[in-house]
């Protein structure tokens, strides 16, 4: 029998370089699913801070409260804040809504603030006052919904905070 050149090459680099039992494509696509699912997860809540520079202004009949909110990004990445929504309650009485329509650029593992403006419910305030003058202090919650980006992926996440808040600081240089 006569072997030909091309016959014992081929089976030379059969031998040398054997065929792959598996495709890379599965393995790639198998990669990215990971780190697509790793990369989705929905981003922690910040950490509220507490709120400063209060003011309240009265314009006739509507009475604004703006203050600037104080958080902390605890993700390691950073984060767009597309849109936030909440109502106020002083004390268990709704006092007030806010709506937040800008874009604040939020910091990974940093602190951030949220300028918040809302019209105040005068009758709310009335019917906490004496409380809130005796004490010194208040129950707020805060409910609400914030749209927040990261990359490419959009978010909107329900909030909730309660927790109580010292008045004094507000109260001085109002007015109150």
């Amino acid at each position: 029998m006569q072997y030909s050149g091309n016959g014992e090459s081929r089976i030379l680099q059969t031998m040398l370089h054997p065929k792959k039992s598996f495709s890379v494509i599965p393995v790639l696509a198998f990669l990215v699913l990971v780190v697509w699912a790793t990369g989705c997860r929905q981003p922690e809540a910040p950490e509220y801070y507490g709120f400063q520079n209060p003011s309240i202004v009265r314009n006739g009949a509507v009475t604004t409260l703006a203050t600037t909110l104080k958080f902390y990004n605890p993700n390691p990445y950073n984060l767009k804040l597309l849109r936030a929504e909440m109502d106020v309650s002083l004390n268990g009485k709704h006092a007030g809504h806010s709506l937040l329509d800008t874009t604040i650029f939020i910091p990974k593992k940093d602190t951030f603030f949220v300028p918040v403006s809302l019209e105040v419910n005068l009758n709310s305030l009335l019917s906490n006052a004496l409380a809130v003058l005796l004490e010194k202090q208040a129950t707020i919650s805060l409910d609400g919904r914030v749209k927040i980006k990261k990359g490419a992926l959009t978010f909107n996440r329900p909030f909730h905070y309660d927790g109580k808040q010292d008045l004094s600081t507000l109260l001085q240089g109002t007015g109150f």
